[in-house]
């Protein structure tokens, strides 16, 4: 196993893996090929970023409807609000991994972040930041690629959402702090810039899809997009254009995701576990459609009374637990 000591050698192995995988990877375009031979270790933690999308995805909704079971961030269909949030989330990801993975030292072609701004009072810049610049730019260049070329409505929006991720990973950029000193006291701290962790962004991209905007073509020309009006309004106000930089946007309705929808990878929800004193979207009323529920006694085996012995092992026991559960008709 790679360690600290060995760090060339490290990144050698690295980029010998990353050619390799590159050969046996499927799914990519032409162009996401060649930007793994070029990159080919950033394109592993592209690929780390893509399945952290994924579980931090069924997180989110896992009492919704849609959730994001089948590794939906790759649904052929981009222009449901579900589908905004998968973009942003999986455009975030691997711009967090691929920082991570700079600061890490095991990419040749990238190193530390550069720290931004004067030191304050009592401590100074030091350790190794996490490298959002290059974080940023190749989530950018791995991610936007899939998209046409042709200006459509649903390649303009999903662009949007893959940089709305990346914004909300960029916005929460944090400044963590070491302590030096006698005693450990903070006589003297160095501090890094650190990129969120991923649940922190799923948090906030979940708030984004809430409030997420329908949008339509505008009509002014220049290819642009204008937020869809719902209903007119008896006295008309002049308003500041909106800010939708950072919004997540969809342009078609959401079906009900109750039943199997063919060829959206969307299973429906019989069978489905529900919160029984849940509310709203996260209850049992609204993900089993109407349909009710079963209550069902699971047994469950799980390790327990473990021990540690001296020196060094742990001996546990099985114990059999039964839980009873809801789940959708």
């Amino acid at each position: 196993m790679c360690n600290v000591r060995w760090t060339v050698s490290c990144r050698l192995i690295d980029g010998l893996r990353g050619q390799a995988i590159c050969k046996t990877l499927s799914g990519l375009t032409r162009r996401q090929q060649d930007s793994c031979r070029r990159h080919p270790v950033l394109t592993l933690a592209a690929i780390e970023g893509l399945s952290a999308a994924a579980t931090e995805c069924q997180h989110q909704f896992r009492w919704h409807r849609w959730n994001c079971s089948s590794l939906a961030v790759r649904a052929p269909h981009n222009s449901f609000r579900e589908s905004a949030f998968a973009h942003a989330i999986t455009a975030a990801a691997v711009a967090e991994r691929v920082a991570r993975a700079c600061a890490s030292g095991r990419v040749l072609e990238c190193g530390c972040g550069p720290e931004r701004g004067a030191a304050g009072a009592g401590w100074k810049w030091g350790g190794c930041s996490h490298n959002i610049r290059t974080g940023l730019a190749f989530s950018q260049e791995f991610l936007d690629v899939k998209e046409s070329n042709n200006g459509d409505i649903q390649s303009r929006v999903s662009l949007h959402n893959n940089e709305a991720g990346r914004m909300a990973v960029a916005k929460k950029m944090e400044v963590k702090c070491k302590c030096h000193g006698v005693s450990g006291s903070c006589e003297l701290r160095t501090c890094w810039r650190s990129a969120p962790d991923l649940r922190t962004i799923g948090v906030a991209l979940k708030e984004r899809f809430r409030e997420a905007i329908m949008v339509e073509e505008s009509n002014k020309g220049g290819g642009g997009l204008a937020v869809r009006k719902r209903r007119k309004k008896k006295k008309k106000r002049r308003k500041r254009p909106r800010d939708l930089r950072g919004s997540l946007l969809y342009y078609e309705k959401s079906p009900s995701f109750c039943e199997p929808v063919a060829g959206l990878e969307a299973g429906g929800t019989t069978g489905r576990i529900c919160k029984k004193g849940g509310r709203g979207v996260d209850g049992c009323a609204s993900l089993c459609c109407g349909r009710g529920y079963n209550i069902i006694r699971r047994r469950l085996v799980d390790r327990c009374n473990c021990k540690f012995h001296w020196c060094c092992y742990v001996t546990c026991s099985n114990c059999t637990v039964d839980e009873w559960i809801t789940v959708c008709k």
